[in-house]
Formats: C-alpha cells, sequence, structure tokens
C-alpha cells in the first residue's frame, strides 16, 4: 500500500542529507565539550597542585566562572551551518528537492544538533555532581555561565547557544552562496551596526526597561539568544529563497 505523501516525505531526504556525515553534524559537537571539560579539569589539577585537593572555596569560586562550555562551541557549529548551506545545496537541487524543502530539512537537521548538545551538556553536569566536581572540585558545566547547576538553564543555554551558531552560519553561508563576498561582508556590517544601535537605545531607556528585564534573571539571555536565532533563521530562509546553484 502507497504511503501517504506529507510535506515530511520532502523534507525527510534533506534532513538525512544533512545527517549523510554523523560524525560532523552530530558527535564532533559532543567530542568539543569533552574536550573543553578535560582541559577545565587540567586547570583545576594544576591549581589543587600548588594549593592542595580539594581545591579550596577560593578557587573554587574562580572556577564558577569558566565559560569554556559557551566559548568552544559556537565557531565550530557556525561553520557546520555555512557548510551544509553550501556542500549541500547542489546536491539536493540536484536530486529535486526544491529550496524550501532544502531549508527545512537542514533546520530540522540543526534543531537535532542542539538537542544532542543540550542533552550533552546535561548528561556532563550530572556526571559532574556524581563526582563531587571530577573528583578535585573542578567545575566545566556547575557554572554561572550556565546556571551555577540549575539543569533547565544549562539545557535551555546550551540548546539556545547552538540553534543561533548553526542558523547565523547558515544566514551567512547562504549570502556568500547568492550573492557573493562583498554582499556577505555588507551583511555582517550591517549587522552590526544595527546591533550596536540596539544595545545604545538599551542602554538609553535602561531606567525605563531595567525592572522588566531584570526580573527575567538569568533567562534572560536565553530569551535575547532564542530571539537572535529567530531572526537569523527566518534570514537563512529568506535569502535561501533567492540563492542560485
Amino acid at each position: 500500500m502507497d504511503q501517504p505523501v506529507t510535506a515530511l516525505t520532502y523534507v525527510r531526504p534533506n534532513l538525512r542529507l544533512y545527517l549523510a556525515n554523523r560524525s560532523w553534524a552530530l558527535y564532533t559537537p559532543i567530542y568539543i565539550l569533552i574536550g573543553m571539560t578535560i582541559l577545565s579539569v587540567l586547570v583545576g589539577a594544576l591549581i589543587g597542585i600548588v594549593t592542595g585537593f580539594p581545591l579550596p572555596e577560593g578557587d573554587t569560586v574562580a572556577m564558577r566562572y569558566n565559560a569554556g562550555a559557551v566559548y568552544s562551541i559556537p565557531g565550530f557549529l557556525f561553520s557546520v551551518g555555512v557548510l551544509a548551506m553550501n556542500r549541500n545545496f547542489s546536491m539536493a537541487l540536484a536530486f529535486g528537492s526544491t529550496r524550501r524543502n532544502f531549508w527545512f530539512g537542514s533546520a530540522l537537521g540543526f534543531m537535532l544538533t542542539s538537542l544532542l548538545v543540550g542533552v550533552g551538556s546535561l548528561i556532563f553536569l550530572g556526571l559532574e555532581f556524581a563526582t563531587n566536581h571530577w573528583f578535585i572540585n573542578a567545575r566545566a558545566f556547575d557554572v554561572d555561565a550556565l546556571g551555577n547547576g540549575d539543569p533547565w538553564l544549562t539545557f535551555a543555554s546550551m540548546f539556545v547557544l547552538s540553534l543561533v551558531s548553526l542558523f547565523a552560519g547558515a544566514f551567512f553561508g547562504t549570502i556568500f552562496r547568492a550573492f557573493g563576498t562583498v554582499w556577505t561582508v555588507v551583511a555582517a556590517i550591517v549587522i552590526s551596526v544595527l546591533t550596536i544601535a540596539l544595545v545604545a537605545v538599551l542602554v538609553w531607556q535602561w531606567d525605563a526597561i531595567s525592572d522588566r528585564l531584570v526580573g527575567l534573571g538569568d533567562w534572560l539571555s536565553i530569551i535575547i539568544t532564542l530571539v537572535l536565532a529567530i531572526l537569523a533563521a527566518a534570514g537563512s530562509y529568506g535569502v535561501n529563497r533567492l540563492a542560485t546553484v
């Protein structure tokens, strides 16, 4: 019996194209987090050689500002977004996909990668607690940047950070494919100027809006990052409709 044809029927092959290199799309981000964790523990061990083990409270407080998890992922995932929108585009269209289905298939892949990074971060956080912070009171995920051990904040932070990195890469990668290097640089400059203007407005109106924003607490940065991810996704979708092979 024939299977019913749905929108997902045409999107799924593009998702499989994104996942064709699973090491690149799924495993490498986890390897990066593992490497960051090992480096953080090694730094803690070097400090402990001088101060003793487990690390004293003063050093533990300092390690709470370790933002390695936040800094280690975006660069690689940005490149994944760029490559996904350039390397796979011609192949997808050659096999009969539309631009729309190609974008949605890649976007589903981005969601899957981001979900894996978020879940992986939760697992590492659990291991960190289970081992009493890697046996020496070092910290890689129980840090200020990820909500000081709050599992919801840890997952949400890493999930939206991955999303915005992937979709930002997709946005600039699509502009490069559609319009070339010059317009890619122009887009980067325009976005930088708009960002500076937005920050200036926020500073100017801070007294009027600070109570509302500060009330969001640690979720404020997550909400802002999610909004940026949505804007980057919308931008990449729009440019993708204009892109040529």
